[in-house]
């Protein structure tokens, strides 16, 4: 039983680790986007709408993986009693 609660915390710390990672990540991205559509930047029909539109599919992605991890942390803590 104790080598289970031990490998469930290696667990949740490995997932937070993730989390802490993708929302590096997802700041990143984010910072990435904002000069590519701003308009007070870029005039309108000089942007890279394609370009940041691709990015935003990372982000996508990258915000999915990071509710993921949250949930399963949250699993995790349930199942230890944190």
């Amino acid at each position: 039983m104790n080598e289970n609660i031990a490998m469930m915390k290696v667990r949740r710390m490995e997932l937070i680790e993730r989390q802490s990672s993708l929302r590096m990540k997802a700041k990143i991205l984010c910072r990435t986007i904002s000069p590519m559509i701003n308009p007070a930047l870029v005039d309108v029909e000089k942007m890279h709408v394609a370009e940041a539109a691709g990015v935003m599919d990372e982000l996508v992605v990258t915000q999915a993986e990071l509710l993921a991890a949250a949930a399963n942390i949250a699993d995790l803590e349930e199942a230890l009693g944190d």
